[in-house]
């Protein structure tokens, strides 16, 4: 799929979300709260750096077709320096495994117009589970189960 068709997709499930009619089943997995001990470190050119992975699986079903999309973030930190890689992933439904080399075959060319609109649904629907409206379902899952 072309990074336009699925950021207009984005655009109508955020807009049907706003709207209330539709109900988000998100699936967490980040290395986020672990100590940085328990963290990846890679070491670059000789800067060693912490590294942080996000993966988001979303899924709703909008006018009887099911929609899933799953995003990955890898943060990578050293001291004051911050690096961010985003991924998105269009799998079949059946696939909810949060693995890069899995989910490659399914990549997204990610542009900064989808990025944007990957980021504008998180903090829509992050808003709304805390909101405890109802149509948001979160499961977090540990990074190392």
């Amino acid at each position: 799929m072309k990074s336009a068709f699925l950021a207009k997709t984005l655009d109508e499930l955020i807009a049907e979300t706003k709207k209330g009619h539709l109900n988000w089943r998100l699936e967490l997995q980040s290395t986020d709260n672990l100590d940085d001990s328990a963290k990846q470190q890679i070491t670059e050119k000789g800067i060693t750096w912490t590294v942080d992975e996000c993966f988001t699986s979303f899924y709703c079903k909008c006018r009887g077709k099911d929609h899933l999309m799953i995003t990955y973030e890898q943060i990578l930190r050293h001291k004051e320096l911050v690096r961010s890689y985003n991924l998105v992933f269009l799998p079949p439904l059946n696939i909810r495994y949060f693995d890069v080399g899995f989910l490659s075959p399914y990549i997204v060319d990610a542009d900064a117009v989808l990025l944007d609109r990957c980021h504008q649904l998180w903090t829509l629907v992050m808003d709304l589970y805390k909101e405890r409206d109802g149509h948001i379902s979160l499961k977090m899952l540990d990074p190392y189960e």
